[in-house]
């Protein structure tokens, strides 16, 4: 009986599916530009330099003595004088902190502390959920010095997503 109703519910929405204006084509760059927050609209032009290294995070989780340590990997896409841009396997909230590992971008022992800005999931289609989270530098040193010295790929201040 229930699967019967749920039979005619399918049918019901693949007749409005159907009816509907036919399919356009979307390209990649529209999917993105849906996807992103309008806040990313509204943020700063800084010079953006292309990274692509995975590196370690820590999300601190609660404001408290009974704060969390949240740890996992993730994959740092580009950096800015004052930012990151980190592809997570996580969604993190609106302003959690988060500290990030990245041997390859930080020598030194102290460990930068970014807010997340901005999160959104990338589209359906990989087999786990994947986050884009914008942060900003909030504590500790940012190796700015390697954008100045070309030590970064190139810089992408100019392209959009």
């Amino acid at each position: 009986m229930a699967g019967d109703f749920i039979h005619k519910i399918l049918k019901t929405l693949l007749g409005k599916a159907s009816s509907q204006a036919p399919e356009q084509k979307v390209t990649m760059t529209q999917q993105m530009e849906a996807l992103l927050p309008s806040a990313v609209s509204d943020r700063r032009i800084d010079v953006r330099f292309a990274v692509r290294t995975p590196c370690h995070y820590e999300l601190v989780e609660g404001p408290d003595s009974r704060t969390a340590l949240v740890r996992g990997k993730a994959y740092s896409l580009n950096i800015s004088a004052e930012g990151i841009l980190l592809l997570l396997d996580r969604k993190p909230e609106h302003r959690q902190l988060v500290a990030i590992h990245n041997p390859a971008l930080q020598r030194q022992q102290t460990v930068p502390l970014f807010e997340v800005r901005w999160t959104t999931q990338l589209p359906a289609g990989a087999s786990q959920e994947r986050y884009l989270a914008g942060c900003h530098l909030t504590f500790g040193r940012f190796p700015y010095f390697l954008l100045q010295r070309n030590h970064l790929d190139q810089n992408i201040s100019g392209l959009s997503l």
